[in-house]
């Protein structure tokens, strides 16, 4: 039961992460990842907040595998982040260093403020 729930949630986060870029390419373009950015830093604050749901125990077993495992697992993609930061270097290196800082700092930042949001609430 329990690697179907990851499989589930896996599923779905990554239908949302592949919906997500196709957006951000279309609002945006394609001239910085922002697609890749935006599920990772959302998938940092969410992480933190089903952490501490989970650690006062608002969140069961079963959906902290459904959530935290497979659909935040699924959305976030670090090696998405680290390709598109290696094809900056080549080219762009202030926008690889730009990308690595948001999302380096920017998910530590968003981690934090989903941890205090979780014990606050």
């Amino acid at each position: 039961m329990n690697i179907l729930l990851v499989m589930i949630g896996g599923g779905l986060g990554s239908a949302c992460r592949y919906l997500f870029s196709l957006l951000a390419m279309k609002w945006f373009g394609n001239h910085f990842p922002l697609g890749t950015l935006g599920v990772n830093l959302s998938g940092c604050f969410l992480i933190g907040l089903g952490f501490s749901l989970a650690g006062r125990n608002l969140l069961s077993p079963p959906i902290r595998l459904l959530f935290m495992t497979g659909f935040l697992g699924g959305l976030t993609t670090f090696s998405t982040y680290a390709l598109e930061s290696a094809n900056f270097m080549g080219s762009q290196l202030p926008g690889a260093l730009v990308n690595i800082a948001a999302n380096n700092l920017g998910g530590l930042a968003l981690v934090l403020l989903g941890l205090w949001l979780g014990k606050t609430i």
